[in-house]
């Protein structure tokens, strides 16, 4: 390694998203979105169709971003 080359460290995660896979009712295509917490139309980017979702528990979002430091309690302790 030369001098202007730097060493690469592994990077931890800054925060963490909860992903939820809604079918699309019209192809069948899995959609992810992230904690929807609200009532409102998924837009399905392989068919172009738009269908209503069920909303997720906003609480049980926190809750389990809460029990996991956010994402910081999932980090492999090998790599600290």
């Amino acid at each position: 390694m030369n001098a202007r080359q730097k060493a690469l460290l592994p990077v931890k995660p800054a925060r963490m998203e909860i992903i939820y896979l809604y079918p699309c009712p019209f192809c069948g295509r899995e959609l992810p979105l992230a904690s929807p917490t609200q009532a409102s139309l998924a837009h399905c980017d392989m068919c172009k169709n738009q269908f209503p979702i069920v909303p997720v528990d906003e609480r049980m979002t926190r809750f389990l971003k809460l029990v996991n430091a956010d994402g910081k309690a999932a980090i492999d302790q090998d790599y600290l």
